[in-house]
């Protein structure tokens, strides 16, 4: 039984239609029921369970973005967000990873992105799907400071609120970063250099910028 994998069983159990080689719409299985997914503290989705009624896992949907080289115009540029990745992770009785399936990745169609100073100096290149999961992911890594720590919280808002705001909208932080690093006031300084626990020694502005894009 412990081989067994777990939404084998209950396909069979409840003889419904599909395999693990076929695409399987686990929200339509009565047998099965989705936890919130999981997202990682810079506002990715990292993955999504689903469980049977005994709480006991069943499957794992894992989503990766697909970094690397894009080349434009004979002009190759690096560490590109290209597209998302996703595959299915199959668990077994014992809780064990039985079989793992990866899926189609999902490309971007690209476009440049200009300086904007008078040239043609490409910045970045974007897409309509890459903009919208990068602001997405820029309100939720927003939210999951607030949770974390609400007055720290309060406090960048009350400082640096029409700023931070740009960058939540527009994704630059170069503005951003400019104003932590020539905050002269000694209160938010400290609060800056505090480390953050279990995370030692990554002091608390060094973990907020690490959460921006």
């Amino acid at each position: 039984m412990s081989a067994k994998i777990v939404i084998e069983y209950y396909l069979e159990k409840f003889q419904t239609m599909g395999n693990m080689s076929t695409d399987i719409s686990f929200d339509c299985l009565p047998f099965l029921y989705a936890q919130e997914p999981d997202y990682n503290m810079k506002g990715c989705k990292v993955s999504k369970s689903y469980y049977d009624k005994s709480g006991r896992e069943a499957v794992r949907i894992i989503y990766e973005k697909i970094l690397g080289d894009f080349t434009f115009e004979e002009t190759t540029y690096n560490n590109i967000f290209l597209g998302m990745g996703k595959s299915i992770h199959y668990y077994d009785w014992a809780g064990e990873i039985a079989y793992t399936k990866k899926l189609q990745p999902y490309y971007f169609s690209l476009q440049p992105v200009f300086v904007g100073d008078g040239t043609e100096t490409i910045s970045g290149f974007s897409s309509q799907k890459q903009r919208k999961i990068l602001k997405e992911e820029r309100y939720s890594a927003d939210e999951w400071l607030n949770a974390q720590n609400p007055k720290l919280y309060a406090m960048l808002y009350a400082k640096y609120g029409v700023i931070y705001q740009a960058y939540l909208r527009t994704g630059y932080k170069d503005e951003l970063i400019n104003a932590f690093d020539s905050e002269t006031d000694p209160a938010i300084l400290t609060v800056f250099n505090n480390q953050v626990f279990g995370m030692e020694p990554m002091t608390v502005k060094e973990l907020i910028i690490l959460n921006l894009q």
